[in-house]
């Protein structure tokens, strides 16, 4: 069975990166955190990268032209990278006491959720066509859905962290993320897929490989 602290390539997962990045930032007391505007608008900004990456997997299926297919994988890895990014700074972050800046957090938080709930449709209902269009997209899309299921895991329980556990923004923000984490905790060793059909994308591409 492989495990998620590694990658296909045998290198050192995102996941594990993760951790070594929170270790690293407990070391380093002088690290700057980010500020309640800074953390609303690296929540919004993200959002803006899987809503836009949401749009070019619906017209690269409704055209059926494969020429950016390599931009799909490449916008799931950016949001990857930027995931990371603001891991290493946010995890520094105090947690924020007043209501207003509470609300602008929780709104930006949610607006990722959301953008990660129309990202994972599409792509469960464009999987058809991808793998047609390109026979790498039943392996590829995937692969790469888990690759950036590690990153947002370890920053929604960043931003959870933000929030008083005392305020029902934290409960709130608790249950959106159970809500987008689908895999079975038995499978210990794969990272989840932040979808409500998180799991039935891989197995919809599973059922749909091309065979030769």
């Amino acid at each position: 069975m492989k495990c998620w602290f590694f990658s296909p390539g045998g290198g050192l997962s995102r996941a594990l990166l993760v951790l070594l990045l929170g270790a690293f930032a407990s070391l380093k007391p002088s690290m700057a955190a980010m500020s309640p505007p800074q953390i609303e608008q690296a929540c919004n900004s993200l959002a803006r990268m899987a809503f836009d990456l949401k749009d070019l997997v619906n017209t690269v299926a409704t055209t059926r032209n494969p020429g950016p297919f390599q931009d799909i994988l490449d916008e799931f890895s950016d949001i990857s990278d930027s995931c990371l990014s603001n891991i290493s700074v946010m995890i520094r972050s105090s947690v924020v006491t007043n209501q207003p800046d509470q609300q602008l957090i929780y709104e930006a938080y949610s607006n990722f959720v959301q953008g990660l709930f129309e990202l994972m449709d599409t792509v469960a209902n464009s999987a058809s066509t991808l793998i047609v269009l390109d026979k790498q997209a039943e392996f590829r899309i995937p692969s790469a859905i888990h690759e950036v299921a590690g990153v947002v895991d370890a920053l929604l329980f960043q931003l959870m962290a933000v929030f008083p556990t005392s305020t029902s923004y934290s409960q709130q923000a608790s249950n959106q993320k159970s809500q987008v984490q689908s895999f079975p905790s038995g499978s210990a060793c794969l990272p989840p897929c932040y979808c409500k059909h998180g799991s039935s994308i891989l197995k919809h591409y599973d059922s749909l490989k091309v065979t030769e």
